[in-house]
């Protein structure tokens, strides 16, 4: 039994990644963890955040839970036996509320839309989904661009500098996904220099292994800015996913930094799967 949280803000983006969330994992039993993280104002003249029984959070709440209904509803029309739904309506701060519920129930995955923010090259991925790829840490994380819709998992591009060795614990539940889809996969290796160094020559054999008996093949880029070849890459491909590790000064953090996720705009509409080092 997969335990699955599906963060929402009630928004298009957020229904999107609720459908693609029940879509990806049809064929598992599951149960979802829908929540809703909703804040309720206070004044200046009283820093004291409401409480239950005040009337502005009474009314947050009963708002937030009406909705969440609504949610469930909608997902009932279309039942999936497998499929068992939790709704959470929480008065916290998103990546808090997150961490909460991930620790008490053990949950295997986070799938989370976003809207997008808009910069000078498009759209890249909202704050919210940024903070909460960066930030919890001991849960994989999907984010599903607004405009992205489910079509099965036939290419998935896992993007290396075969700087760090692949441990099976990272990359678990993006082994798992290629099982249950009989995806190939795409290792595309970015670097600056052409050849390879004995650390990235070892990393490389050591990921083959971990691949084996799946079907890949291994690609490489040189002099290219990381997030410019990656999507370049996954575009020319129609990759149905990218896959990526967050290590701190790793590729996911060149691919991630600053300028409001600039780089990664470049895939905005192709969903990001983002596993935590272990």
């Amino acid at each position: 039994m997969k335990r699955v949280l599906l963060p929402t803000d009630f928004s298009d983006g957020a229904w999107n990644a609720i459908q693609y969330a029940v879509m990806l994992l049809q064929h598992k039993k599951c149960t979802f963890y829908i929540l809703n993280v909703f804040s309720v104002p206070f004044t200046t003249a009283n820093m004291m955040a409401p409480e239950p029984g005040n009337p502005s959070y009474d009314e947050a709440s009963k708002k937030s839970n009406e909705k969440l209904k609504i949610i469930l509803k909608k997902l009932k029309s279309k039942e999936n036996p497998r499929h068992h739904f939790i709704l959470e309506s929480k008065n916290n701060f998103l990546i808090d509320a997150i961490n909460n519920i991930v620790e008490q129930n053990a949950i295997d995955l986070i799938i989370m839309g976003t809207k997008g923010v808009k910069n000078i090259k498009g759209t890249s991925y909202g704050s919210n989904a940024v903070a909460v790829m960066e930030k919890t840490m001991n849960c994989p994380v999907v984010v599903v661009p607004e405009k992205a819709n489910f079509k099965g998992l036939k290419e998935v591009v896992f993007p290396t500098s075969y700087e760090f060795a692949s441990k099976s614990g990272e990359i678990k539940t993006f082994i798992d996904f290629i099982k249950d889809y009989e995806s190939t996969i795409k290792v595309l290796h970015i670097n600056e220099n052409e050849e390879l160094s004995n650390t990235q020559i070892e990393n490389k054999k050591l990921l083959e292994e971990k691949l084996s008996g799946l079907e890949y093949t291994v690609h490489a880029l040189t002099n290219i800015e990381p997030a410019l070849g990656v999507s370049c890459f996954a575009q020319s491909r129609e990759a149905d996913l990218i896959a990526l590790v967050n290590r701190k000064h790793s590729f996911f953090y060149r691919l991630m930094e600053k300028q409001t996720l600039k780089g990664i705009s470049h895939y905005s509409n192709i969903p990001l799967l983002i596993m935590h080092h272990s």
